[in-house]
């Protein structure tokens, strides 16, 4: 446990020093609040402010039946002081022992005590004043009443609702000017100062469940995640754990104090859990009900626990953790015993039975055993942890004899659930292995188990043999589930003819397996570029997963990621969302949390996509963080190489490169596809190639993206005809993603117009130079091959124009190529039909690349006024996504454009803007001007707005000189 810095107490402390600001401010102190809030770490604060004589006493529960302990106290800090001031006593004043042999009724030691307080100016703190003697509160009651000298301060300090009642009486006598402090909770910037170095994910979380309480929060801090786990979920701690020293020095140190019966009931209260019954708690105690009421008033009296709604609680969960540690194994055991036949007897369910059978002191019990096994049955489904310890309890004491096979299957099912794959796989293996019944299952089982570890050839050895077993009702999942990981790996034509086996088999009546078999099915289309086909089965694919029930989407759960990828690729990130969330939520809710980790790594995707940058990041931690848990190491560098990408856009260099040594230091992906991004993006990142990407004549439904990336760099490296090849190669797959084939796409402007262009300034940046500074290169990875990934809410495509994200990455690698070869007419079209297909796709970060590339156009095209307002468009864009690193391309840009204009000339208008010009310069109102040319009077205002841009004007009086300026120019070039 580590010493806690002083924070988020400045108004308290506030509160407490201003009461030395004139001898008429408050004197007599009240701080209270619960235990641990940190009052004595706000009193030290206080005291070491103090520039006068400060005595220090604390009340302790063990010693409060001493009379007047607290008194003699206060009388040997007077005697010390006293020698301190002077070697020899003052004539007339005793000394200590003199003090108290002289009052044995108290009456003379508070008159002595007043008068020695009152020499000089003194702070006399009491801490924990709850535990105060009677003798010593008679002296502090005469204190207060009888103020010693104008001076004198007194400062008490109690827990909540442990004021005594006679103090509190006092508080109230006239002329007694006091200042209460209620010491409140931690704030999330108090938990953001005491816990500095902690993740902001793990800082959240810790001041969620410590309440705000300071002592809570850093003894939480203290623990592992997986005790921590253990904690706020009310589960039974470890008592073998070595993770719990600071809380043994603690709260379990003062429960160990309590006496006796107070002690024995707060451990049965932690025994029984869930908050229990008084007749519960006192079979478990065993002890009689006025025993345990009196027990109870006394916990309830120290703030140990509370009662409510009735049952009894703890305060906190981790006083909840020490009162179970504090108590013997032994007597826990029996404890968990008397405790789970009071439930049997009273017919309560199994799984509360169990919970305690799985603890309590047994021998062989075919009875506890067959409880065990039932509950473990009920609860598979929402606690599937639970269920695998309830099966090896049961295996323990009342071993199967009938079916031993279908107990292994049980227990392995149970586990792989609860994401212990490789002890699963150990379980499963007999069965597996052995002709029955229970084969088939087992095979599925071992199978998804081998998947999460990452041994894909043994899951599709496993899921293959299953597929030869005879066809029995209920065996889709293994079709299902052999068929994703065929097609994940390349092995599409297998892939397909099992899925087509499926659709014609009686499986597919099954309404879950119908609904996972067409996300896939659509996915196999994608991966042939059969686009039209895939956004055509993608709607009812949708439905068919919407109707399904959270039971029902519980079994084919692992297939949702399918879904997920499918509406990646068809631009449909928005509802694909949707399903993923609900997925995660049914997950979580069933424990089904061996799926959670591709679901949130292709959430990951989707949200970066959709331009949520900082949601990206949080989903790509949630994956790696579920993958660790689960040992599902593919998915760690697949995860890590979304996080990467997206750091690019919104974090410090050295943040970037941490990331880059954190994906390349992992080991690649098992699984062809996943391996294939990790490899793009750290060779992407690094920017390790020498020459063009390579690229994969295999089709996708991120070809057009592929063949793009590698053309941005043929051209950074001067391959421009290579470039050319790529780019004519990603128009033609860019432009088979339309929705209907009847549709003639739009043709992107090619290399063949005309070049050269007047208004090019000779000093101009270079195209290359442009090219690294607009940021056009593709920022985020895909599933198949790296592509720019960014976006908001993706509207279906409409007919005949494509995938808003292949014809954007296209058009953008079209415009990039026309500027390298000076056609700036060109890349000026093609950039404006890139914003256009990004916009459509929704895709925020790249349509505002796109923008700032049309703007470095226009500037080199002399057209300023829109090249500022393309930079305005871009770093709001990338202000508001939070791609922050993008701002530094936006601002070198408008450094270039401003040094491109020459100082005091006028920028060239277009021949609208020209028209409008004139007619101002007449006097004509933007009316009249509208009518005149036939427009809207809006873009009149638009139009006249460029205008006074260009020509440096804030108004329409200069219009007129600054036109003969322009026409000056023009006649002199």
């Amino acid at each position: 446990m580590f010493e806690r810095a002083f924070v988020g107490r400045a108004a308290e402390l506030a509160a407490l020093t201003t009461t030395f600001t004139g001898p008429d401010a408050p004197w007599l102190l009240l701080v209270d609040g619960p235990a641990g809030i940190g009052k004595s770490r706000l009193i030290a604060e206080f005291v070491g402010a103090a520039h006068c004589r400060v005595l220090m006493v604390t009340g302790t529960e063990d010693a409060r039946a001493q009379p007047r302990y607290l008194a003699d106290d206060i009388v040997e800090q007077l005697d010390e002081s006293s020698d301190e001031a002077s070697a020899a006593p003052q004539a007339g004043m005793p000394d200590s022992s003199e003090i108290v042999a002289s009052s044995p009724d108290g009456a003379d030691l508070a008159r002595r005590v007043r008068r020695e307080l009152g020499a000089k100016q003194t702070l006399l703190v009491v801490d924990d004043l709850q535990w105060s003697d009677l003798e010593s509160l008679r002296l502090l009651n005469f204190l207060i009443r009888n103020r010693p000298v104008r001076g004198f301060r007194l400062l008490l300090a109690f827990r909540e609702g442990g004021c005594p009642p006679s103090i509190a009486r006092s508080v109230r006598a006239p002329r007694v000017r006091t200042v209460q402090v209620r010491v409140p909770p931690f704030t999330e910037a108090d938990v953001d100062g005491l816990l500095p170095g902690e993740d902001p994910r793990r800082r959240a979380r810790l001041l969620s469940a410590s309440h705000g309480n300071p002592l809570y929060l850093t003894l939480l801090a203290d623990l592992p995640d997986r005790e921590l786990d253990r904690a706020l979920r009310g589960e039974e701690p470890d008592p073998a754990s070595n993770d719990f020293a600071a809380l043994d020095r603690t709260i379990r140190a003062e429960l160990a104090q309590l006496p006796e019966t107070e002690r024995l009931v707060a451990q049965a209260i932690a025994v029984c859990g869930v908050p229990p019954d008084f007749e519960l708690l006192c079979a478990t105690a065993a002890l009689t009900e006025s025993v345990v009421v009196a027990a109870v008033d006394g916990l309830v009296g120290r703030g140990v626990v509370g009662v409510g709604d009735g049952a009894v609680t703890f305060a906190h969960p981790l006083i909840r953790t020490a009162a179970y540690r504090v108590s013997g194994h032994a007597w826990r055991a029996m404890a968990h015993r008397r405790a789970a036949l009071a439930l049997r007897a009273r017919d309560a369910s199994m799984p509360s039975r169990a919970r305690h059978l799985e603890h309590a002191l047994l021998g062989a019990d075919e009875i506890a055993g067959a409880e065990l096994r039932l509950a473990a049955e009920q609860v598979l489904a929402d606690a599937p942890a639970a269920s695998a310890r309830w099966l090896s309890a049961a295996a323990r004491v009342a071993p199967a004899t009938d079916d031993p096979l279908a107990e292994a299957l049980a227990l392995g099912r149970a586990q792989l659930l609860s994401g212990a794959a490789a002890q699963a796989g150990e379980t499963l293996e007999p069965a597996a292995a052995t002709t029955g019944r229970h084969q088939l299952e087992a095979l599925l089982l071992s199978a998804r188990c081998a998947r999460m570890l990452g041994r894909i050839d043994q899951a599709r050895t496993l899921l293959a043999h299953g597929a030869t077993l005879p066809r029995r009702p209920g065996d889709g999942p293994v079709q299902l589930e052999l068929a994703i990981l065929e097609m994940q790996d390349h092995q599409d034509s297998e892939g397909r003819d099992r899925l087509t086996a499926l659709f014609d088999s009686d499986a597919i009546d099954d309404p879950a397996v119908r609904a996972a078999a067409t996300a896939l099915r659509c996915l196999g289309l994608l991966a042939d570029a059969r686009i039209v086909e895939a956004a055509q089965l993608y709607d009812p694919c949708d439905r068919a997963f919407g109707r399904l029930t959270d039971a029902a989407l519980r079994e084919v759960v692992h297939a949702a990621p399918v879904f997920g990828w499918c509406a990646y690729f068809l631009d449909r990130d928005a509802s694909g969302l949707r399903q993923l969330d609900r997925a995660i939520a049914v997950s979580r809710r069933f424990g089904r949390t061996y799926a959670l980790a591709e679901l949130h790594t292709v959430r990951a995707y989707c949200l970066a996509k959709l331009g949520r940058l900082n949601d990206a990041i949080a989903a790509a931690d949630e994956a790696t963080d579920a993958a660790t848990t689960f040992h599902y190491p593919d998915l760690l560098s697949f995860a890590g190489a979304l996080k990467l990408r997206t750091l690019q856009l919104t974090a410090a260099p050295e943040a970037v490169a941490a990331q880059w040594h954190t994906v390349a230091a992992l080991p690649r992906p098992t699984m062809r596809w996943w391996r294939q991004v990790v490899e793009t993006t750290l060779a992407d990142t690094a920017r390790a190639l020498p020459g063009p990407m390579p690229t994969e004549d295999r089709p996708g439904p991120l070809h057009p993206t592929h063949l793009a990336r590698a053309a941005h760099a043929a051209i950074v490296i001067g391959d421009l005809s290579t470039a050319d090849t790529l780019i004519t190669r990603a128009e033609a797959a860019a432009a088979a993603t339309a929705t209907t084939q009847s549709a003639r796409p739009t043709r992107i402007p090619d290399a063949s117009a005309p070049v050269g262009d007047a208004s090019v300034d000779a000093e101009s940046p270079s195209a290359a130079d442009e090219r690294s500074n607009a940021g056009i290169e593709p920022t985020l990875v895909s599933c198949r091959t790296g592509d720019p990934a960014v976006s908001d809410a993706a509207p279906p495509s409409r007919a005949g124009e494509g995938l808003g994200s292949q014809v954007g990455a296209a058009a953008l690698a079209r415009a990039d190529y026309a500027a390298a070869i000076g056609d700036t007419a060109a890349a000026a079209a093609a950039a404006e039909m890139a914003i256009a297909a990004f916009a459509r796709a929704g895709m925020v970060v790249n349509r505002a690349q796109a923008e700032l590339f049309a703007g470095a156009i226009a500037g080199r095209r002399g057209d300023f006024g829109e090249a500022t307002s393309r930079f305005a468009a871009a770093r709001a864009a990338f202000t508001e996504t939070g791609a922050v690193r993008l701002l530094d391309e936006v601002t070198t840009a408008q450094r270039r454009l401003a040094g491109a204009q020459r100082v005091g000339a006028p920028a060239a208008l277009t021949r609208r803007e020209r028209e409008v010009a004139e007619l101002a310069a007449h006097g004509h109102t933007n009316k009249a001007i509208a009518e005149h040319l036939y427009l809207s009077p809006r873009t009149v205002e638009d139009h006249l707005g460029r205008v006074l841009r260009k020509l440096g004007l804030t108004g329409r009086a200069g219009i007129a000189r600054r036109l003969g300026d322009l026409d000056g120019a023009d006649s002199s070039a």
